[in-house]
């Protein structure tokens, strides 16, 4: 049995924290297009607390809006704020509202202008997006083309994608997406371009765009492309092919991961079972059954089980049970039983491990939530001390963990020259010093791009 989405939605509204979670991650990370889940969002963030409001405004980005739901993102933001000094600007979530009011679809906000340049809570680099992409509004799709290639050629030069003005590039995407002209032959065009990797080579980088573009577009042809994307070894490629993938959908996508998987290599694996988590077609849940039966990994399996589970279908349950019994405790299973919790409370299933383990869930939810508390007084700590540091002798970077465009988190790469101040090594199960709720394996870790906080 399997939840229909009505079902989902309503889940967004669920008195359990970790069940509403995945509820709302099951539309926010599948670019869906229903506009009738932002309501019941901000139905639910009336009764939540300041740490799960800003988790639940971090993904509302990523859901489509309407008049209603951004004239209530307006209404929060026309406040007089009182600075946060116990849990600081990460945490309120004023700051993913500014982003998700300048990123909304620019129907909605552009007559708009003025009105949101006043709001007092509008977090000042919003000023910045909402005003690049308006003035992308009146460019030819030729000058658009221009502004891309001349951006490679001038940013080529640099050695990280970290060091790059990638939200820039990414708004030009946008703007691409947005103008009235058929780009679909072109993006296939330089899709099909033999690109050399072995030089320092700006066609490299323009390539990435490109897969932003066919993912924006919808572009079913070029799914290929994609897969080989997801293949290569290049970190931002691998993002880049699994969002497109994953915005793409359908059972095109799904078929031709599932065709790829068995024989594939731990890296693709690790990249496309994320994308089968975000199809939500009616052969997903038999794609993603037949391929956890089948993994030998006990990583990939893991994940493929929460794939399975994240389409909220009661079929995934005894399976991803039986994987957690048999496995050695670590903390990817940890968190892969408190998603089979979760929808096992939604399915109202019980069996003999169900009280323990959801004791133990709520006592790590617990555990974890004190954590991020420590370090938030330790990382306000060291801000003052860098307040009363006048002497400045080593430049620190100031935003350690900033947003990636598409709503994800990021860790900056340094440039080797940049001298950074060093704090204790982060596990990869420890809450990320980002304030974000998740912990680092989940938000910094192991990312190549930088921007700006709202971008």
């Amino acid at each position: 049995m399997q939840l229909c989405e009505e079902q989902i939605k309503q889940a967004i509204l669920h008195p359990e924290p970790p069940v509403r979670k995945l509820a709302l991650d099951y539309f926010s990370q599948s670019f869906s297009q229903d506009k009738t889940v932002m309501p019941l969002v901000i139905e639910a963030m009336k009764s939540l607390d300041e740490r799960e409001l800003f988790h639940f405004a971090f993904e509302a980005v990523q859901l489509p809006q309407t008049e209603s739901t951004i004239q209530w993102c307006m209404e929060q933001l026309d406040q007089e704020l009182i600075e946060q000094e116990i849990v600081g600007p990460l945490l309120h979530y004023t700051i993913p509202l500014s982003r998700l009011l300048v990123s909304a679809e620019l129907p909605l906000i552009q007559d708009k202008e003025s009105e949101i340049l006043k709001l007092p809570a509008l977090h000042p680099e919003a000023v910045h997006v909402l005003s690049e992409r308006l003035e992308l509004l009146s460019e030819s799709p030729e000058s658009l083309w221009n502004k891309l290639t001349d951006f490679c050629e001038r940013e080529n030069a640099k050695k990280y994608i970290s060091e790059m003005d990638t939200p820039h590039a990414y708004r030009i995407v946008e703007a691409l997406v947005r103008s009235d002209a058929d780009i679909a032959d072109r993006v296939l065009e330089m899709l099909n371009e033999e690109v050399d990797v072995s030089t320092n080579n700006p066609r490299e980088l323009m390539q990435g765009f490109v897969f932003r573009l066919a993912g924006e577009l919808r572009l079913t042809v070029a799914v290929p492309w994609l897969i080989k994307a997801v293949k290569e070894n290049n970190d931002w490629y691998h993002e880049l092919g699994t969002k497109a993938l994953a915005q793409i959908g359908g059972n095109d996508v799904l078929e031709a991961v599932a065709e790829e998987f068995p024989t594939a290599d731990w890296t693709f694996k690790l990249y496309s079972a994320g994308v089968l988590e975000k199809i939500h077609t009616e052969n997903c849940i038999k794609k993603c059954m037949e391929l956890f039966n089948k993994e030998k990994n006990q990583e990939i399996k893991t994940i493929l089980g929460r794939a399975a589970l994240a389409h909220f279908s009661s079929e995934a349950i005894e399976p991803v049970r039986q994987h957690i019994l048999e496995s050695e405790h670590d903390p990817e299973i940890e968190d892969l039983r408190e998603v089979l919790i979760s929808i096992s409370t939604l399915f109202e299933i019980d069996f003999s491990e169900f009280a323990d383990w959801k004791k133990q869930c709520e006592e790590n939810r617990l555990r974890f939530e004190r954590q991020i508390n420590e370090m938030d007084k330790i990382c306000f700590q060291a801000s003052d001390d860098d307040e009363d540091d006048s002497s400045e002798e080593e430049p620190v970077h100031q935003n350690e963990c900033d947003y990636l465009d598409d709503g994800e988190y990021i860790e900056p790469s340094y440039p080797q020259e940049t001298i950074v101040r060093q704090g204790a090594k982060i596990g990869r199960n420890e809450p990320c010093p980002c304030s974000s709720g998740k912990k680092y394996k989940k938000c910094c870790m192991n990312k190549t791009n930088e921007a700006s906080i709202l971008d």
